[in-house]
């Protein structure tokens, strides 16, 4: 009696490559439906709190395709991965990024007269929350395949800094009140070309070294 064993993930197929095209395009295209979604908030005019709620859902939107760039490469080597609970984990944890990136909007004459000191610290665990969200999100399924899984938080939480980075590099200093909605659009995209091919570019250094601690038991495609 023969017995069939599941077919092992080709190690000799490259990586990282198709990790950055894939996730760059993944984020590039996910990050247009908040990027339709703010340009629906200024020709409506819609006021801070909906707003900022019509982002958070837009988020959720960012995160799945996203998730589902990350998960389907990921699962080139991890072949026993749950996409879905991948997915689903990416795109509550972008809706997550979101709101925090709005919550100084909509709270501002709350803050507004806080002291120096109690702003920035709270500034900075906000910060750290939003770099890290997708990263713990991700990291709950990871965990189940990868060995000291929570570097990937860390390496997320570095390549959102950097991609985010490149994006405030690009777009602010372009943005000029009076622009046309069709310019701002644009120059938005572009700053959204660059911030997906950074964030791809540092997580798939990171996902290449993950990868090769995959736990035997995950090398199995799921039944």
């Amino acid at each position: 009696m023969s017995i069939q064993r599941a077919a092992a993930p080709d190690r000799t197929e490259p990586f990282f490559a198709p990790w950055l095209g894939w996730v760059a395009l993944g984020e590039f295209v996910g990050f247009l439906i908040p990027m339709a979604a703010e340009s629906l908030v200024i020709a409506a005019d819609l006021p801070d709190l909906p707003g900022a709620g019509l982002l958070v859902v837009a988020g959720l939107g960012e995160g799945a395709v996203l998730g589902t760039a990350m998960a389907w490469r990921f699962s080139r080597r991890i072949p026993s991965l749950n996409r879905r609970r991948f997915i689903v984990f990416t795109a509550v944890a972008a809706a997550l990024a979101w709101a925090v990136g709005m919550l100084p909007v909509v709270t501002a004459a709350v803050w507004i007269d806080w002291s120096m000191p109690l702003t920035v610290a709270v500034g900075l665990v906000l910060g750290f929350v939003l770099l890290a969200s997708i990263g713990v999100g991700q990291w709950l399924e990871l965990r189940r395949h990868v060995p000291h899984a929570w570097i990937w938080v860390l390496a997320t939480a570095a390549a959102w800094c950097v991609g985010l980075g490149a994006f405030f590099m690009i777009a602010p200093p372009l943005w000029n009140e009076g622009q046309p909605l069709i310019l701002v659009l644009v120059i938005g995209a572009l700053g959204a070309a660059a911030m997906a091919v950074a964030m791809a570019a540092v997580t798939g250094w990171a996902a290449v070294r993950l990868v090769r601690r995959v736990l035997p038991a995950s090398m199995a495609p799921r039944g």
